[in-house]
């Protein structure tokens, strides 16, 4: 026989229905009972909980309610088992699932509380419950909806005890398909790793995911979870609180990676007793209590067909308070077993009055306590934030460098595109226009200005660049601040064309110098002649050439990240763990040609004359390929953009496929590129702990303002040092063009051979932009 379980039959006892199920029943009980549960154990391995009580998971109807676009993903977490407090959710000892009753007066109904009873039905009766998916019965409480189990396929790769789940009754206001875009979209929720995001030390934004504990509660409009949030409370300010997938009490089936359930405030906040493992003692955890700001709505977690009573409820319901004996401090009582004192501090903190034994496994919250109300006083914000308004601004302001939320379907977005906003739901097609406008010259003026007191700042508290050992062939080094001058014996300053240049010539632990680092430097003379570094500002900044953001990790995933900057390449495909749209140089604009020429002529001088300087040196201090093919010329360009706060974090340019020489053009406002040594390079320098990895302290940082060029010149620099470029972050808008060789005798694939050779050869019209220094 089939256990459906749970459910009232009183107004169909009296129905000739009845009389037709008895039959089957019958012949079945004389033909022996037909073990049907094969057939439907797959789809009835979860409690279907009511919709206000989920401690665990439940199997109900199926079906898609997500968001246009929205994918169900796996749940990253799996699905925990019920709640110690909620015993009727758990699953029975013979596998099946017992359905639980929904009173409708009582939306936060502790399960302890509601009455359960079973009744047994035909594989025929079954088919025709399963095929209406739910049910409504008539019992002297009132009607009762039950969720019945789903029985269509669940999709590969999707959590099976969430698709099980029935559909939400409506569609989040906002809603994300990864943490990434969340993050990006949201004011109010920016943590891309902690469940909390708080401004000011108050929490604004609250995440509730895979991470529960027992009494864990997931309601319409209560939920309690294990925080603390104390600022929040006292404040008496609004939460927002999210859902992710893998939330093992989620009432309805997901819609998404993570919704917002709205505005909610903290009515209670205490601690208390929890078992840290089965042996293990007990622990004291913050427990908070959120009401929805809101009790007049729907929420839309609330499964599909489900009714509800009217809100906001009974405004009358109150938990009994009493003061302990021992500390005078009043405590309510929440808990089913009897009331607790709730301090703390206090000796009798969590003791049950007459020292009767307290059961932690047992323990569940009153009926009262979950049902009870407090209205919020108080305007309450749209959930929903505005797109970001471009007015007034230049186009690369922090403000607009933000994602948003869709205003037609509720996705959250990031700003992927350098000139746009484009909703990330395939089904909505929604974009908004964010047109770049030039940067005022006097912005940049005032950058520098700013930007260069910062360095002096910096310099003078590293006490670097100053001759404290009065050597006699000191230099003050205005382009460049050595944190460790004892390492870097070899340097010299050149005038080639229009830039004065200062060379660096980077060694390894044994002091054997393995290529050089040119800063040239572009005076105002130079960046201002036609065709100059101020020409090709501008037209980048009214040129679309295609810059976006790419994925940077965990690609396709609901954690994927993005880089901070935007990005193009032009010619050979440059592979660096990032997977950048390529165009060929008979495709790029003529900006991206004349920057690629510059570059050109950059590396040409500068591989002379570092080839020339280490020449000169005795053999014991020339490294393995420090001399290189002054031959070739650059078949690759990659174009990147930031806005106001982007960057790169410290990397290298390491790849195989590489030549020798990289060469980097800077347009717009200021950075630094910094160099520090690789661990178990060799070197003896200070250390320090960068996200959690063990690093050398920088021993090397030059400053790269509007028009200069650096070039980076020996194959086995890349094997010892990792550099940075960092956007200072007085700086709003920089373009960053680097070009290299990307060898085709290297690579391994016959295809990026034919693309590099195709993609890479510079057209025949770009010739008129060959460059001279000047």
């Amino acid at each position: 026989m089939l256990l459906i379980g749970d459910w009232e039959i009183e107004r169909l006892r009296s129905s000739p229905v009845v009389l037709l199920l008895m039959i089957p029943l019958a012949l079945l009980t004389i033909l022996g009972s037909i073990d049907i549960k094969k057939h439907t154990q797959a789809a009835m391995t979860r409690s279907t909980a009511s919709a206000e009580q989920i401690a665990s998971p439940p199997a109900r109807s199926a079906g898609s309610a997500s968001p246009p676009g929205s994918p169900v993903l796996a749940s990253a977490g799996g699905v925990a088992g019920g709640s110690p407090s909620c015993h009727a959710s758990t699953p029975a000892a013979n596998g099946q699932t017992a359905l639980l009753k929904r009173m409708p007066d009582d939306q936060d109904l502790a399960i302890s509380q509601q009455p359960a009873k079973r009744i047994r039905v035909t594989r025929l009766s079954a088919r025709k419950e399963l095929a209406k998916r739910t049910v409504e019965v008539e019992v002297s409480g009132g009607p009762v909806l039950v969720s019945l189990p789903t029985i269509d396929p669940v999709p590969h790769g999707v959590d099976p005890a969430a698709w099980a789940r029935p559909l939400p009754g409506r569609q989040p206001l906002v809603w994300a398909k990864g943490r990434g875009a969340l993050c990006e979209a949201l004011p109010y929720f920016r943590s891309f790793k902690s469940s909390v995001h708080s401004k000011d030390v108050v929490a604004q934004g609250f995440l509730i995911d895979s991470a529960t504990e027992a009494r864990d509660f997931f309601g319409a409009q209560v939920i309690i979870s294990s925080v603390a949030l104390k600022n929040a409370y006292q404040n008496k300010s609004l939460v927002a609180v999210i859902a992710g997938e893998a939330n093992p009490l989620y009432p309805c089936r997901p819609p998404c990676a993570y919704a917002v359930l709205g505005w909610f405030h903290i009515t209670d906040i205490w601690r208390e007793q929890q078992k840290n493992s089965p042996n293990g003692k007990h622990i004291s955890t913050w427990r908070v209590r959120f009401e929805r700001a809101d009790l007049t709505g729907e929420s839309w977690w609330i499964p599909k067909g489900v009714r509800t009573p009217d809100c906001p409820g009974d405004l009358t319901v109150r938990c009994p308070i009493k003061d302990c004996k021992e500390c005078k401090t009043p405590s309510k009582e929440i808990f089913t077993c009897g009331w607790m004192c709730l301090n703390f501090e206090c000796k009798n903190y969590f003791t049950l009055p007459r020292r009767r034994q307290l059961n932690l496994e047992t323990l569940a919250y009153t009926g009262v306590f979950l049902r009870e109300r407090t209205p919020f006083e108080g305007g309450i914000p749209p959930i929903r934030p505005p797109v970001p308004d471009a007015s007034g601004c230049h186009g690369t302001e922090l403000a607009l460098r933000v994602g948003f939320v869709c205003p037609d379907c509720g996705c959250c977005n990031r700003r992927v595109y350098w000139n746009r906003w484009v909703c990330e739901n395939p089904d909505c097609g929604y974009s908004h226009e964010a047109p770049m406008l030039p940067y005022p010259a006097e912005e940049l003026l005032h950058e520098n200005e700013v930007f260069d007191k910062e360095m002096q700042k910096k310099r003078e508290k590293w006490g670097v660049n100053g001759n404290w050992f009065n050597e006699p062939g000191f230099l003050y080094d205005p382009y460049a601040t050595i944190y460790h001058r004892g390492y870097l014996q070899f340097s010299q300053t050149l005038q080639l064309g229009g830039f004065h240049v200062r060379q660096y010539f980077l060694p390894n632990s044994d002091g054997q110098v393995l290529g050089s680092f040119s800063i040239l430097s572009a005076s105002t003379e130079v960046n201002g002649r036609p065709g100059g570094s101020d020409d090709l500002f501008r037209q980048l900044e009214l040129t679309d050439i295609g810059l976006r953001r790419n994925p940077a990790a965990v690609f396709g995933h609901k954690l994927e990240g993005y880089t901070r900057h935007f990005q193009q390449n032009f010619g050979a495909r440059y592979k660096f763990g990032v997977s950048v749209q390529s165009k060929g140089f008979d495709e790029a604009p003529d900006v991206i040609l004349q920057a690629l020429h510059r570059l050109i002529w950059a590396k040409k001088m500068c591989v002379a004359h570092s080839n020339a300087f280490i020449s000169t040196l005795p053999e014991r201090y020339i490294g393995p390929d420090a001399i290189v093919s002054e031959e070739g010329d650059f078949n690759e360009l990659l174009a990147l953009g930031y806005m106001e706060k982007d960057k790169i974090n410290y990397h290298d340019d390491g790849e195989s496929e590489l030549g020798p020489v990289v060469a980097a053009l800077s347009l717009g406002s200021p950075s630094t590129m910094s160099f520090r040594f690789k661990r178990k390079s060799g070197f003896w320098f200070p250390m320090y702990t960068d996200r959690g990895r063990l690093c050398y302290k920088e021993a090397l940082e030059v400053v790269m303002k509007h028009g200069d060029m650096m070039v980076m010149v020996g194959p086995h620099i890349q094997k010892i040092y990792e550099d940075q470029h960092t956007v200072d972050p007085h700086g709003k808008r920089r373009f960053s063009l680097t070009a290299r060789y990307i060898d085709p005798a290297k690579m391994t694939s016959q295809e990026d051979i034919d693309d590099a050779a195709v993609k890479g050869a510079i057209p025949e019209h770009a010739k008129a932009f060959t460059y001279d220094g000047f």
